[in-house]
């Protein structure tokens, strides 16, 4: 059974979410791993704010995990108009990988337009899967997420990093 999570980053013109996929048997040794890269007065692991000898470190430990992302793109300027577009790509996909809960990443004021867009791209995928909104201290493994979408947008070196780690970038239209 798959376990999703989902953060994004936003890059110029490009939206953009990446999606980790954890086998359930997986989740607390890979929740552990993560946990151990917390710094003294951390709370947790954000890529944003880490040095780039910490990234690469972080990077590394990632792909030793062995996890595998999925990324969706979009280009808009309004990321709620974005988010929505990425969400709607993403179900299909997560319906036929088998994908069991998904966990995103929680922002108060996208969390209920992220119910309702989720919600009908399920019911329209015809699939079922649990998902909810999470603080990123909350769950580790959407610290994997957040690396893996930084890295991927932030292109060049970072990419070539976190390349490995993903098996499908997709790009998404606004209707």
């Amino acid at each position: 059974m798959w376990h999703a999570f989902l953060d994004e980053s936003r890059r110029g013109t490009t939206y953009l979410i990446a999606v980790t996929l954890v086998r359930s048997r997986d989740l607390d040794a890979m929740r552990s791993v993560m946990r151990g890269l917390v710094k003294h007065g951390q709370r947790r692991v954000h890529f944003n704010d880490e040095s780039d000898r910490r990234r690469k470190d972080v990077l590394a430990r990632i792909s030793a995990l062995g996890v595998r992302a999925h990324v969706w793109t979009c280009k808009h300027n309004n990321d709620a108009v974005a988010r929505s577009a990425c969400l709607v790509g993403m179900i299909p996909r997560l319906v036929d990988l088998g994908v069991a809960r998904l966990v995103l990443e929680s922002c108060q004021h996208q969390d209920a337009a992220d119910r309702r867009v989720l919600a009908a791209g399920v019911r329209k995928a015809g699939g079922s899967f649990m998902y909810e909104h999470l603080r990123p201290a909350e769950d580790p493994l959407l610290w994997v997420s957040d690396a893996i979408a930084w890295s991927y947008g932030a292109g060049g070196e970072w990419r070539r990093r976190s390349i490995d780690l993903i098996d499908e970038v997709a790009a998404v239209e606004v209707p």
